[in-house]
């Protein structure tokens, strides 16, 4: 519906070369967007509050902010996006990275998949069930500068099934846990799916 509603937001723009004279990009997936400005906020900001007015629609004031972003992060679809000088050239680039929130969430949603209460559910369910949310998560993030963010999670992976082993086989010593259940035996026996972390340099996809 969405894409229904602000398709006509697209057409205007194109039709009447809004980009070229105003210098403001749109860039929009379903009902959320960002506009880039190179000159100045407040004609692009006006014409789309005029075109949302005329299919009875408004911004979220809530959610809706002017940033610079130069100097500040902001989040879209899921990725942090900021300015960052290159410690080697010196020179600016985007620096995209999944967000926070993003993070928080895949983390969350692993430990859940593993927590104490899943004994009962056979091992190889629980491994399929990870496996399957750590590949649609990475299908989507795995993106620009993720190396850290993709490490992090693989990690988190390794940690929560690890732990789950532990429990289901009343291991109480640590040291006998992981010379049992090494990095090695969670993938080449259990089958976990290893998470990349080389970030992959590529167009975006949205």
């Amino acid at each position: 519906m969405a894409n229904l509603y602000l398709h006509l937001l697209d057409r205007i723009w194109k039709r009447h070369h809004l980009e070229e004279m105003l210098g403001a990009r749109i860039v929009r997936y379903a009902d959320d967007f960002v506009v880039l400005c190179k000159r100045g906020t407040e004609r692009a900001m006006g014409i789309i509050k005029q075109v949302l007015d005329r299919l009875g629609l408004s911004l979220n004031e809530t959610k809706s902010r002017v940033v610079n972003a130069m100097k500040e992060k902001f989040t879209f679809l899921g990725f942090d996006l900021q300015m960052r000088k290159n410690w080697r050239t010196g020179k600016s680039y985007p620096h995209v990275q999944p967000s926070k929130k993003s993070i928080r969430k895949i983390k969350t949603r692993i430990t859940e998949l593993t927590r104490r209460n899943m004994a009962s559910v056979p091992f190889e369910a629980i491994v399929k069930e990870v496996n399957t949310t750590l590949k649609g998560w990475v299908g989507y993030f795995h993106y620009r500068n993720c190396s850290r963010v993709l490490k992090q999670v693989r990690e988190h992976a390794q940690l929560r099934l690890r732990t789950h082993l532990y429990r289901r086989h009343k291991i109480r010593d640590r040291k006998t846990g992981l010379k049992r259940y090494t990095d090695r035996v969670l993938y080449e026996k259990y089958g976990l799916y290893k998470v990349p972390t080389t970030a992959v340099w590529s167009k975006a996809h949205a």
